[in-house]
């Protein structure tokens, strides 16, 4: 028998992206974007990490359903409920719920996370230059 080792104290686990990502792996789904959203941090085919079962607070940004698509949208609260297209700042009403394609179901969740391929240096703090 001998004396325990002095480094099983700094012992770490397994990091696991699940554990810090994922809160609630049933309503969590992994989505592709299909366009670049600068001032947000959102590039071309960054994976969004999407949990359905949260409630949007003022800033948050969704996916919605918008004509059979899905699309990305930020909810403000301010002066009114509303939501504001990411390209064009552009403010729209908020999904009418008497509709099935924009009733409860047209928010399906909130981004959580944004994943971005770094490979591709597009990502820079002036896109403009």
């Amino acid at each position: 028998m001998g004396f325990p080792s002095p480094a099983s104290d700094y012992v770490e686990s397994r990091f696991s992206l699940d554990q810090r990502l994922i809160s609630r792996p049933a309503a969590t789904y992994f989505i592709r974007a299909g366009n670049t959203y600068y001032r947000d941090g959102i590039m071309n085919g960054a994976l969004l990490v999407v949990d359905a079962s949260l409630s949007p607070c003022d800033g948050s940004i969704l996916v919605c359903r918008v004509d059979g698509e899905f699309k990305i949208k930020r909810y403000r609260k301010l002066p009114q409920p509303h939501l504001e297209d990411l390209e064009t700042g552009r403010k729209e009403p908020l999904p009418n719920h008497d509709d099935d394609l924009t009733g409860p179901a047209a928010v399906f969740g909130v981004v959580t996370y944004v994943i971005n391929d770094a490979r591709s240096g597009e990502f820079d703090d002036c896109p403009v230059l």
